[in-house]
């Protein structure tokens, strides 16, 4: 690349790593089964009538994306409700995608992004890559988002707040209580973004009602997915609600068929699959307490999470030493350093057998580990 000229904004953005591949692990170490415990991904896989829907579809691949996106507005606008209309709508190639188009639209001459310390790291990547500063804030001691510091972390330079509820990794969500307060004190020049890929795991009562704020009419984008209830993670398929005249404007950051009819397509025929969606949750509720208690009798420390997936604190081997015993037993979970925690690790939530061959992979691991017969 001699004599190019580098965007430098571009040099200071790390590259992101994914969680390892079951083929990429076999291939490393000989193993000829594998259970992905990492990408907190539907153990069920896709939605039955979006798999059916999407056969129906792919004889018209060759074809450029046509009106779909405007039904699918108009779906999930039905499906909200409550006053809801396609002009509160964006669609995206991901949700990670509809996150860019925030970054891009608000992060230049040097803006603010006010994020967490331990959040998913995508926030401060796209931050950078835009030229904006990233203004990170601690997790309180209980791990929860403190939202007090992070509305005093707000300056006149602030463009976005990044909220994530659940929070990735930590599955802890924000309180309508502790969010009202929070607006209470913020300025009007800033764009809140709730990151809520995992909502539909919650069962909290008392979790923020972020589309309270739309409807409002606040400067508020809330960000949500297709890839974990429906099942879709590989269709990339994302959306985002915010009152009409900030979706206006983010279409400026919209690039020609970002989203292809195809997966369009299976996301709305998914939105009618209520059965899938009730037997995803369901399992993810059941298994998560079973994973929660049966860590917990061996000592560790996870939490409360409301998410697909829950956090393992501080474990006896280290977190980067049990990661790599369980994935030389062919369980792959993800060290959570990249987060912003280097003694934690995240487990996907599984079916019941995958779920009981972690925590018997787990057990055998910490038992070598001091030296005692598992």
């Amino acid at each position: 690349m001699n004599g190019l000229r580098l965007n430098p904004q571009l040099l200071r953005v790390p590259l992101y790593i994914a969680g390892k591949s079951p083929e990429q692990v076999c291939q490393e170490l000989g193993l000829t089964e594998v259970i992905k415990l990492c990408s907190n991904e539907n153990p069920l896989g896709p939605s039955p009538m979006a798999v059916a829907a999407l056969r129906d579809v792919l004889p018209q691949a060759h074809y450029y994306p046509g009106i779909v996106e405007l039904e699918l507005k108009r779906k999930l606008a039905t499906c909200h409700r409550n006053g809801l209309t396609e002009q509160h709508f964006i669609v995206g190639n991901g949700a990670t995608d509809v996150l860019r188009m925030v970054a891009q639209a608000f992060i230049f001459d040097g803006g603010e992004a006010v994020v967490d310390r331990v959040t998913f790291p995508l926030y401060a990547l796209l931050t950078t890559m835009y030229g904006g500063d990233v203004v990170k804030v601690g997790l309180r001691a209980d791990y929860g988002s403190d939202l007090v510091a992070m509305g005093e972390a707000v300056t006149p330079q602030t463009r976005i707040v990044w909220l994530c509820s659940p929070n990735n990794p930590t599955g802890l969500v924000l309180s309508q209580a502790e969010v009202d307060a929070f607006f209470g004190r913020l300025p009007e020049h800033v764009v809140v973004v709730f990151d809520e890929a995992y909502c539909e795991y919650v069962t909290d009562p008392n979790c923020v009602d972020s589309l309270r704020y739309v409807y409002q009419g606040r400067n508020v984008i809330v960000v949500r997915s297709f890839s974990k209830t429906s099942g879709l993670a590989n269709l990339r398929v994302g959306y985002g609600i915010a009152p009409p005249d900030l979706i206006e404007y983010l279409l400026h950051t919209v690039l020609p068929f970002n989203t292809g009819a195809l997966p369009i397509v299976a996301a709305m025929a998914s939105l009618e699959d209520h059965a899938f969606h009730r037997r995803s949750r369901e399992l993810v509720q059941q298994e998560r307490a079973f994973l929660y208690a049966g860590l917990s009798e061996m000592g560790l420390r996870c939490l409360p999470s409301q998410a697909n997936y829950l956090l393992v604190l501080d474990p006896p081997l280290g977190a980067p030493g049990l990661a790599d015993a369980l994935l030389r037993k062919g369980l792959i979970v993800r060290p959570m350093a990249g987060f912003g925690l280097p003694n934690a690790l995240r487990v996907t939530v599984g079916l019941r057998e995958q779920n009981e061959q972690f925590l018997a992979a787990v057990r055998t691991a910490i038992m070598d580990a001091v030296g005692v017969p598992a």
